[in-house]
């Protein structure tokens, strides 16, 4: 039992020496700037200037077990886009990642 004690003891001791198990952060973390909230960065579709956003759902085949539908043999599925408009042209700027599993409507 002495021994296991002493044991503990030396091995806390060591840990506190090495600064192990300490919450104060590293300097290099200390220096990163904070976000400030004053950029926002968004992984949404989204349309230059001069041009109008739609949003269009549309009916792409999933095949079997791809998700999120996973259906046994495949099937269709709701797959919300972004499409932008202007008077010459159009193009689709990308899903939103809304996806509804079912009859396409």
């Amino acid at each position: 039992m002495k021994v296991k004690t002493l044991f503990m003891g030396v091995m806390l001791a060591a840990g506190v020496l090495t600064g192990c198990g300490g919450t104060e952060l590293a300097p290099e973390a200390e220096a990163q700037p904070q976000d400030t909230g004053e950029q926002s960065q968004s992984l949404a579709p989204s349309c230059p200037p001069g041009y109008t956003q739609q949003i269009i759902w549309e009916c792409p085949f999933f095949s079997a077990g791809q998700p999120p539908c996973r259906y046994y043999y495949g099937g269709y599925a709701n797959e919300q886009h972004v499409w932008c408009v202007s008077p010459t042209d159009s193009y689709d700027a990308g899903s939103t990642g809304r996806i509804v599993c079912g009859d396409c409507y």
